[in-house]
Formats: C-alpha cells, structure tokens, sequence
C-alpha cells in the first residue's frame, strides 16, 4: 500500500462521517456521540503522520463508533 492509496481510504472515511457533522444530523446526537465523532474524525486526520509506513497506518486504522452505519 502506497500513502496516496492509504490517504484515499481515509478520505472516504471522513466523507462518510461528514453525514453526520450536518447541522440537523448534528443537533439530533447525543454529546456522547458528538464527541465520539469529534475523536474518531481527529484519528482519521492524524492517522498518516503517527505511523512510518502505509501498511502500519492501515492496521491501525481507528474504530468507527458502533452507532453509526
């Protein structure tokens, strides 16, 4: 796995999870949840920086929280 390919698959992550940073989608969460999203969204930006390598950076991608699908 390249980086670009690595930075890709996180993108598609943060898309996905944008759904739920709409304004009605947002105010309709819970804080526990609107903190989960805050962490989760904060792991995905910093995953490439935290690892050497691609392949590490994927095996470590961050849990989605269960309540999202």
């Amino acid at each position: 796995m390249e980086w670009d390919e690595l930075r890709g698959f996180r993108d598609g992550l943060l898309k996905e999870m944008d759904y739920y940073q709409l304004a009605i989608r947002w105010e309709n969460l819970t804080d526990s949840q609107k903190t989960d999203l805050r962490n989760y969204r904060t792991a995905l930006l910093d995953l490439p920086q935290n690892y050497d390598t691609p392949d590490e950076a994927y095996s470590n991608l961050p849990t989605k929280p269960l309540w999202m699908t």
